[in-house]
């Protein structure tokens, strides 16, 4: 289900940026300023290399067989010589430079026609400038062709009058003859082809191209988006269980939480005869009452440990919500550690009520000073324990049951009988303690707790090994 849910997250997302892409693009399409491409024709017929009839005169040849007379009126389209009478012809304020960078012109294929094509915001404009740009080449280079043309008629006809005849006079005399009828006449290898038209559609921007592209880049960022978000949301647990194993390390890991939470059960259990044989001793000595510090003192007592015990329902209750986040439990046995949990509550609810009625039936002063001083100074040791016992828990980061090292633990009774032995560890907890001063009221806390299970001679049930293991394991390592 869950990976159902994430994949369907994954397409939303990946759809949600192809239609945003798709959408801009389209935006941008629909609103950047059209431009419009117009387009006027040359046609280039280049003299042979072997008509001696125009030599000396500039006009286009193709050179060493190869069609290069086109290529060449395409480049001098270009020249700002050209745009130069283009700008002073239409009178347009733009520079020289500027014209030439929305003019291309390029040969048609395998054919001596060039295309002069123009692109400009304005349909018109652009129409304008390509037939100008053609006409003021065609000018150029006619008036270029009509001044050699003079210089060549005149000196044919100087030495046609000074010459005698003979077989060169008379080919001076037909050059002569056919350089005249060209008098007055555009250069005769250029001509213009086509003139441009208005466009009736703007050549850029093509809005489905647009809409094409932004719809793909939307699906680039939309898989890298679903790529980068499943890497961040993976755990350190998938890449460190192998396949198979999960399930186990889950049992695993519930089974050590339901031990943990076992323990806290008897643990509050003996708490809880504790504090009743306390009250009765209370209720012993309160024939009369006790003064008022001494019920302000109990008061004082009382408020700590009901929050000393919640504090530590609560880090019980924050561990097996952990449990639940690091690994999938099964639901029975979240009810059944929910059911312990309640019944904890209850519990703790109880000590504190009798403590509560206890307080409340100390109302006179008891005529045995001295006893009652002797029990205020015990309930002021036991209020200094509970206080640091308090800041501890508060210290206690909230974590889910770590499962503990696989250490060799040093036992505390023989290997013969494989468990633990209460005395050897109050030995251990008085001898290297002092080195742990955070750890040793909590040890010695586990220590009164566990002599109601232990034997005679001090030996503690095997059921109790983990738990000796994950809370004195500084101590046994």
């Amino acid at each position: 289900m869950a990976a159902s849910l994430a994949a369907a997250r994954s397409w939303f997302v990946v759809v949600t940026l192809v239609a945003v892409g798709a959408a801009a693009a389209a935006g941008y399409g629909l609103t950047a300023p059209k431009r419009y491409d117009a387009t006027a024709q040359m046609l280039v017929t280049p003299v042979s290399a072997s008509d001696s009839t125009f030599a000396g005169l500039d006009l286009l040849r193709d050179a060493a067989g190869k069609r290069t007379a086109a290529a060449d009126a395409a480049v001098l389209a270009r020249s700002p010589q050209v745009a130069d009478a283009v700008r002073a012809q239409l009178g347009v304020r733009r520079s020289s430079a500027s014209l030439l960078d929305e003019v291309r012109a390029h040969v048609a294929g395998t054919s001596d026609v060039v295309d002069v094509t123009v692109s400009d915001t304005s349909a018109t404009s652009a129409a304008q400038l390509a037939n100008a740009f053609v006409d003021a080449l065609i000018a150029q280079r006619t008036a270029s062709f009509q001044s050699q043309l003079s210089s060549a008629i005149t000196r044919d006809a100087h030495v046609l009058a000074g010459g005698s005849a003979g077989p060169q006079t008379v080919e001076l005399a037909r050059r002569l003859a056919v350089l005249r009828s060209f008098q007055g006449q555009p250069d005769p290898t250029l001509r213009r082809a086509s003139s441009a038209t208005v466009p009736a559609s703007a050549a850029w921007p093509h809005v489905p191209v647009f809409v094409l592209m932004g719809a793909g880049i939307g699906l680039a960022v939309g898989l890298l988006a679903v790529l980068l978000l499943r890497l961040l949301r993976r755990r350190p647990y998938d890449r460190a269980v192998p396949d198979g194993e999960p399930d186990r390390a889950a049992e695993a890991l519930v089974d050590r939480l339901e031990q943990r939470l076992h323990a806290r059960e008897i643990a509050l259990a003996a708490r809880e005869r504790d504090l009743q044989a306390k009250i009765d001793e209370l209720e012993a000595l309160a024939g009369s009452g006790g003064d008022e510090s001494l019920r302000e003192r109990e008061r004082q007592l009382e408020a700590r440990v009901a929050a000393v015990t919640k504090r530590e329902v609560e880090l019980a209750r924050r561990a097996g919500a952990a449990r639940a986040e690091s690994a999938p439990a099964d639901d029975a046995r979240e009810h059944e550690l929910a059911e312990r949990e309640r019944a904890l509550e209850e519990r703790v609810a109880l000590v504190t009520k009798r403590e509560l009625e206890l307080a409340r039936r100390a109302a006179a002063p008891d005529p045995r000073a001295a006893a009652l001083e002797r029990r205020a100074a015990e309930l002021e040791e036991q209020g200094r324990h509970l206080a640091e016992r308090e800041e501890e828990l508060r210290r206690a980061p909230v974590a889910s049951a770590p499962v503990p090292a696989q250490a060799t633990p040093v036992p505390a009774a023989p290997e013969a009988n494989g468990a633990f032995n209460l005395q050897a560890l109050e030995q251990l907890v008085e001898a290297r303690g002092t080195r742990f001063p955070e750890r040793i009221e909590e040890w010695r806390s586990y220590l009164f707790f566990l002599r109601d299970y232990a034997e005679p001679d001090g030996t503690l049930p095997g059921s109790f090994d983990w738990l000796v293991q994950d809370t004195f394991r500084e101590l046994l390592t």
